[in-house]
């Protein structure tokens, strides 16, 4: 059986996170699988900070969507990922990932919206 995707897209401090963890609560922990978009920050560590400062976090480009897509796709066919951990503070991403394992409900979360 396919799992349920739930998207949940808004504006930083539009309550994002609070949906997000009502929704896993909800259907509880052992059934959700959580992809943060914004652990999908590209990886420009081959910059150096200064030039990492200087791009536009938030144009679409910045997220390495396409990742997103091909783990939610493995998500669906019952794999588990390693999605990326993201440094907020040096802008790069960190060397470890975090392992996902596929469940019922997979919830995705993100600023960004296709529309």
């Amino acid at each position: 059986m396919k799992p349920l995707t739930i998207g949940v897209a808004g504006g930083s401090g539009s309550g994002k996170s609070t949906v997000v963890r009502a929704l896993i609560d909800a259907v509880g922990p052992e059934n959700a699988a959580f992809l943060p978009h914004d652990a999908y920050y590209r990886d420009y560590s081959d910059l150096s900070l200064e030039d990492r400062t200087g791009i536009n976090w938030d144009h679409p480009d910045a997220l390495e969507t396409e990742l997103v897509v091909q783990h939610l796709a493995r998500l669906a066919e019952g794999r588990a990922i390693e999605r990326p951990l993201y440094d907020f503070c040096t802008y790069s991403r960190l060397p470890e990932t975090m392992r996902v394992e596929p469940r019922a409900v997979i919830i995705v979360e993100g600023i960004l919206n296709p529309h």
